[in-house]
């Protein structure tokens, strides 16, 4: 199967929106159920978020893998600065456009993410999101979005790379210590989820 790139910005991004919501929220399992309640709320955020410009997963900032006609998958990567601005605004967007969210679980919740995950650098290349859609696994699509991603960054500067991932998805980590990532541990036991850092350096 013929597999091309494009993003989102090359297409018109409300039509894409449907299409790559499946797999940003996959991508940020665990993570979304626990901070937002259930998959449920997850959902609703994650459908109005991936439509604004500033959020960090918006469409506009996703690279798409597409086989044939249909998204295979994709990533969406940042710089460690615009990852502190678009959180910012996500946050923002949060405590105003869904009022229905008990806010302070949700302040704890968030508090306890900025345990849950080493800061990032400025001057980084941020991996926010990576996925590939059900009926495209086990094609190497995984191994074509993280070189791309690196290329991607390369290209833009960027010499230092950084992502997180779940404990439990041993087959991520295992594709991203090929591509030469190293790992950092969780440096708390206690916290409800645990990541691990990573990073490369090339």
């Amino acid at each position: 199967m013929p597999f091309s790139w494009k993003t989102a910005s090359e297409n018109s991004p409300g039509d894409l929106v449907q299409q790559v919501l499946p797999w940003v929220l996959l991508a940020g399992e665990p993570y979304y159920s626990w901070l937002f309640g259930d998959a449920e709320h997850a959902t609703q955020i994650l459908s109005t978020w991936i439509e604004r410009p500033s959020s960090e997963v918006s469409v506009l900032r996703s690279h798409l893998l597409f086989g044939g006609n249909e998204i295979a998958g994709g990533f969406i990567a940042l710089s460690g600065s615009d990852l502190k601005k678009a959180r910012k605004a996500d946050a923002i967007a949060l405590l105003t456009v869904h009022p229905s969210i008990d806010r302070q679980t949700l302040m704890s919740r968030l508090a306890a993410a900025r345990e849950m995950f080493s800061p990032v650098d400025d001057d980084e290349y941020y991996l926010s999101k990576i996925g590939v859609n059900a009926q495209f696994r086990r094609m190497g699509c995984g191994h074509m979005l993280l070189e791309r991603y690196i290329c991607e960054g390369r290209s833009r500067g960027y010499s230092r790379f950084r992502l997180d991932v779940h404990s439990d998805n041993t087959e991520a980590i295992r594709l991203y210590r090929r591509a030469g990532f190293e790992m950092t541990p969780n440096q708390s036991a206690d916290l409800p989820l645990k990541y691990y850092c990573m990073t490369l350096r090339t």
